[in-house]
């Protein structure tokens, strides 16, 4: 029969896998770039595409690196870092090429808007936990 014992066992082992967040991290970044690549690809313009193609989800974190060569349609290279801050919020010093939209254009609300994968992995990784707890509790 259970007792307060397997109680605080199932508790223990709950928190320590609840912990345990380096793999559900690396679902959610990939999660993200997958849907702002998907952003990107409607963007009028090339460069969130060229962005995005230099994206990339490493350890939990989507990241790009300023050195990157990407590579758009009639030119031979350009670094990612001329293009990244103005693909995300517009041009601060052109505004004929449109307003500056602080809260992104297709990075950031990748991550701050609704993405059902994000929702998926943090519930799997809750629900492995549960069962480890539950395990780990009975006989």
């Amino acid at each position: 029969m259970p007792d307060l014992q397997d109680g605080a066992r199932a508790l223990r082992v709950l928190q320590r896998e609840l912990e345990k967040t380096i793999t559900v991290e690396q679902e959610v970044a990939e999660a993200i770039l997958k849907k702002a690549k998907r952003n990107a690809a409607n963007r009028p313009t090339p460069q969130a595409r060229m962005v995005a193609s230099g994206m990339i989800a490493r350890r939990g974190v989507v990241i790009g690196f300023g050195s990157k060569r990407v590579v758009g349609a009639g030119n031979d290279g350009v670094k990612l870092g001329f293009l990244a801050y103005g693909s995300e919020f517009g041009a601060n010093s052109h505004r004929q090429f449109g307003p500056r939209r602080e809260s992104g254009y297709w990075l950031h609300p990748a991550a701050e808007e609704h993405n059902p994968s994000i929702d998926k992995a943090h519930e799997d990784h809750a629900d492995e936990a549960i069962d480890a707890a539950i395990r780990s509790a009975g006989p």
